[in-house]
């Protein structure tokens, strides 16, 4: 009988010889094997270099000869022949059973010989090209072996021979655990059989996968398929026989937990009893009965509600409990019937009676709940050794006492055949935390808490019920203010959107359940909440105590209880208590209950109360919306008018004044920048429909025309900011002529200044100092000294645009001493001061004095960054920058170019904005980022258009010239510059020397003449 050899290559290699497994002395000899098994032939001298690379030519054939003959020596064959000197080849007369040629031969046939990489572990040290000829094998079988293994899978599906397929797909997924396709190929599988339960658990392995390895969660394509059979799954079997109905979005993480307890459960496994936890509406029940529904071929369920107008009856939970342990013992005839409802009324006499009581159990000992709790424990065990048992109980937060305690005993010690599914909201209850805690700690129960949907879940699950057209991003930002991701509202909403109704609608779904929240709360308790509710941020315990005139420490109380209740939140606002409700659906329940004249009576008296707190020191800006807003809804359309227009003035004066005044008194502003330009638009917008709904009624009244005024100032200066100049100098000229109508020297001081601002904006000083003249002459006449500062400093840039130096420089000094005359009054016009030494340091800068412009327009910055004037700290850090970069200080002028541009991104403002795009154009030019050139000379282009000065444009013109040449002197082709660069640098050089003001911008023009 002949020798047969069998060499497995597929996985950890092993030779083995009559079945006998073969070890040789040392490794090579393996390799010298493997190689020609795999190759049939290969030269001496090539084998010799791949085994021995390190060794001489004498040696490594040495080496090789040796190998050769111990392995036909153990082989008791010769494997190995030699037909001449120079080629070695497999002996083809021996019997040899190969694994990796049985598997080329009839590839599809033999998938299951794959049974992992090629030489999977094998190494040779210090022998590189076998090492790669290794690697280049296990990719080529591995490549062989998907091909081939994918082409059946189809096949099979195709002809429905299904009985590979599963193990197939395995296969692919064993050789990549992290391709989510060999996944999907076999959730479709799966799906396609009808398996959604093996969907659903392929699709957790996977996450536990990617979450434990790479910290990633499963694409989209994945979840698709995992959704599709949830859907499935809650579809399933008879529809009368179902729990949850309605579409189940979600919540995978949460799913994924239970079902993995439950799995567990099911298969004998070491597990624990679940607690869904998560306010009202949030999704437990829904979560629960899907779970349920999933499960409930496979073990038998008992299930019971606790009601909170129950709370005080011990037991009553467990009447259906008992009920339906009773039918069971009577359907399956486990336990005697008579026995079992001989021994429950031997606890309770009449247990029908006893349970449905309207009074509360007194225990006349601990006697009958231990009797009790034995007799169901038993009862449970026997029950649950035919069938396992899940005992599902929905919101123990309303379990008495004695029923928690019950659970308790229960729970510690029925068998391994019965898990606990329950739901709770969170209540503050001393005796449910005891229960919970209790069993948690002895690692009998895991809490799975709920939390509300994300804004992104929350449009998911309104693309799956409505179509893609009717959802807007508008749609979902409202719908999720509206419902806070709480799963319930989220339900009603859409139904809602599916029938066109409005959103603000209430339904009588909402109606009841939030009317059910309210219900058993004291009369004090609802007087809070009543106000509370007036507050559509929150309300401070001051303002409460103030408003219904109780005693702090009694409302305190019944906020403490209203939190435990889960209706009210406490608040920390600013170190002060405040409080608000949990959702915003509960606000609006109680709002809406109450009359109309009541409100109107509440909402004054809050803003009376309210204005009463607008002297108190670091007043929060924001009180002004607030009291405009009572006011409103107190039907006070006047005085919420001014508060409105107030509160728009200090933020509009802080952030969007170039150089604000009287800095103190600005107070703070929550919302900081968030308040962008599109919505002060909005809010101007407003401003104008209610002003004209007004006009009828109160046209010729003092107020009204006094708020007028003032909103025509407000957007007229607005709009000149932001260079809309027709219709902001339209605004600012009626200021102008009301003011001197009505002889109101405030507003037509302020008229005046305005229309300076624009014509430096648009850079025409001839036109500026008309109304600096005025605007002086009116200062002096008021003895308005504050003014008058201000007024000198414009003056003095005035004569700098004039090129008047010498008496520039006297009037900033001037401007400066006005401010300086004490202390408090400096601190209180440090923006003021600080945008006089900008002056100085422009007129400075333009002297080719550098260094001392630099220390200028720093002193500057130091004086406004702890007032925090982002408005003025943006053209102190651009001019600052151009210093520096004059200096050849690239790297600071850098940093503060990049301080400026941060601002201006936050502000949206355009003043200086060009001067700061062409300095970055240009420091980007030195370090050759040629895209960061590009777009800085874009944006200049783009901000100097909005302001229509020439100034901007001549700077964007001068950065263009100085990159068109430094980009010539580098050697760089133009052609890839025509969208910037479409004329050359000297035409660019006359461009900007013809918009440049010769007085203000002698360095550039200096360095234009250099290019000229």
């Amino acid at each position: 009988m002949s020798n047969r050899l069998s060499c497995k290559m597929f996985g950890h290699p092993e030779i083995r010889l009559n079945d006998e497994a073969i070890l040789f002395s040392f490794s090579k000899i393996d390799a010298l094997l493997y190689y020609l098994i795999v190759t049939k032939s290969a030269s001496r001298d090539e084998v010799a270099g791949l085994l021995w690379p390190d060794k001489s030519d004498q040696n490594a054939k040495k080496n090789l000869r040796n190998a050769i003959y111990q392995a036909n020596k153990i082989l008791g064959v010769e494997i190995i022949s030699s037909p001449n000197k120079a080629l070695l080849v497999l002996n083809g007369s021996v019997d040899l059973d190969i694994d990796v040629d049985n598997f080329m031969k009839q590839t599809q046939e033999n998938l299951f010989l794959y049974k992992d990489e090629f030489l999977k572990g094998f190494f040779l040290k210090d022998c590189e090209g076998f090492e790669i000829w290794v690697v280049k094998m296990r990719s080529f079988y591995e490549k062989k072996f998907l091909q081939e293994c994918l082409r059946k899978i189809e096949q099979d599906i195709e002809n429905g021979n299904l009985e590979d397929v599963e193990k197939n797909i395995y296969q692919l997924i064993h050789i990549d655990e992290f391709d989510e396709s060999n996944y999907q190929l076999l959730m479709k599988f799966y799906q396609t059989n009808q398996r959604d339960g093996k969907v659903v658990e392929t699709y957790y392995n996977l996450s536990n996968t990617l979450k434990t390895e790479l910290g990633i969660t499963p694409n989209k394509q994945t979840k698709k398929i995992y959704e599709d059979s949830l859907d499935h799954l809650n579809n399933h079997n008879n529809q009368g026989k179902q729990r949850f109905s309605s579409l189940f979005y979600g919540r995978f993480d949460e799913l994924k937990q239970i079902e993995t307890q439950l799995n567990s459960f099911k298969n004998n496994q070491s597990f624990l009893s679940m607690v869904i936890s998560g306010e009202a509406g949030i999704g437990k029940s829904a979560l629960a009965n899907v779970v349920l529904d999933n499960i409930q071929n496979e073990v038998t369920v008992v299930e019971t509600q606790c009601y909170q107008v129950e709370e005080k009856y011990s037991f009553r939970p467990w009447k259906k409990i008992i009920d339906k342990l009773s039918m069971i013992i009577k359907e399956n005839q486990q336990i005697n019937l008579e026995i079992w409802e001989e021994a429950i009324s031997k606890i309770f006499p009449n247990i029908e009676a006893h349970l449905a009581g309207a009074k509360l159990v007194e225990r006349e000992s601990s006697v009958n709940l231990n009797v009790l709790s034995d007799v169901l424990i038993d009862t449970i065990n026997r029950i649950s050794e035919k069938s396992k048992l899940l005992i599902f109980i929905e919101d123990i937060q309303w379990m008495d006492s004695s029923s928690l305690e019950l659970l308790t005993n229960v729970m510690m010690n029925v068998s391994e055949n019965v898990i606990f599914l329950m739901t709770s909201r969170k209540v503050n209850r001393v005796e449910l935390d005891f229960f919970l805690n209790n069993l948690i700690q002895c690692s009998l129960l895991k809490m799975i808490k709920l939390n509300p949907f994300t804004y992104q879940e929350t449009n998911e699950f309104i693309l799956k019920k409505l179509d893609n057209d009717q959802v807007t991003d508008h749609l979902v930002e409202n719908v999720y203010k509206h419902t806070e991701g709480n799963l319930f509202f989220l339900i009603e909403y859409v139904s809602l959107l599916q029938s066109n109704a409005n959103l603000n609608t209430m339904t009588v779904k909402m109606k009841d359940a939030l009317k059910n929240r309210f219900l058993y709360l004291t009369e004090g308790e609802q007087e809070v909440v009543n106000i509370v509710s007036y507050f559509y941020d929150y309300a401070l315990l001051d303002d409460l105590v103030e408003i219904l005139g109780m005693d702090s420490l009694i409302i305190v109380n019944m906020i403490e209880n209203l939190v435990k209740k889960n209706i009210l939140k406490e608040l920390d606002i600013n170190g002060e208590m405040g409080t608000t409700f949990t959702h915003i659906k509960l606000r609006e329940f109680i709002y809406m209950n109450q009359s109309i004249g009541k409100k109107r009576i509440i909402h004054k008296k809050i803003a009376h109360y309210l204005e009463s707190k607008i002297h108190l020191n670091g007043v929060d800006n924001l009180l002004y919306d607030n009291i405009s807003y009572h006011y409103k809804k107190g039907k006070d359309d006047l005085k919420a008018l001014k508060y409105k227009l107030l509160y728009l003035e200090k933020y509009l004066g802080f952030y969007h004044e170039l150089f604000p005044i009287d800095i103190e008194t600005q107070g703070t502003f929550k919302e900081e920048l968030t308040f962008s330009q599109e919505k002060v638009f909005k809010q101007f917008d407003k401003i104008q429909n209610s002003l004209d709904l007004l006009k009828v009624q109160y046209q010729g009244n003092e107020v009204f025309e006094q708020l007028t005024r003032q909103f025509l100032y407000l957007e007229g200066r607005y709009l000149i900011k932001y260079g809309e100049y027709k219709k902001g100098v339209q605004d600012i000229e009626q200021v102008i002529t009301r003011s001197k109508e009505l002889k109101d020297n405030g507003y037509l001081l302020a008229g005046y200044k305005q229309m300076i601002y624009y014509y430096i904006q648009i850079d025409e000083p001839e036109k500026m100092i008309g109304y600096i003249e005025l605007a002086l002459d009116l200062s002096i006449k008021e003895n308005n000294h504050q003014s008058i500062g201000v007024l000198l400093r414009l003056k003095g840039l005035y004569q700098i645009m004039c090129g008047n130096n010498l008496i520039a420089e006297k009037l900033l000094r001037e401007s400066i001493n006005t401010f300086m005359l004490t202390d408090e009054i400096a601190k209180k016009y440090a923006v003021n001061i600080a945008a006089a030494y900008n002056y100085l340091g422009e007129i400075r800068f333009n002297e080719n004095n550098y260094s001392e412009a630099y220390e200028m327009f720093i002193k500057s910055i130091e004086l406004c960054e702890e007032k925090n004037t982002l408005s003025s700290l943006s053209v102190f850090y651009t001019n600052a920058g151009a210093a520096c970069f004059a200096q050849g200080n690239l790297e600071k002028a850098k940093d503060l170019l990049l301080k400026s541009r941060a601002i201006y991104e936050e502000l949206r403002t355009f003043w200086k904005r060009p001067r700061l795009d062409a300095y970055m154009a240009l420091i980007y030019l030195q370090e050759k980022d040629y895209e960061q050139v590009k777009y800085y000379l874009d944006k200049g282009k783009e901000f100097a258009e909005r302001m229509g000065n020439n100034r901007d444009i001549g700077i964007v013109e001068f950065g263009k010239s100085v990159v068109s040449k430094e980009l010539v002197a580098q050697g760089e082709s133009l052609s890839d510059w025509q969208n910037w660069l479409s004329r050359d640098s000297e035409s660019y050089a006359i461009d900007a020397l013809s918009h440049l003001n010769q007085y203000q911008d002698a360095y550039e023009i200096n360095f234009l003449k250099d290019i000229l």
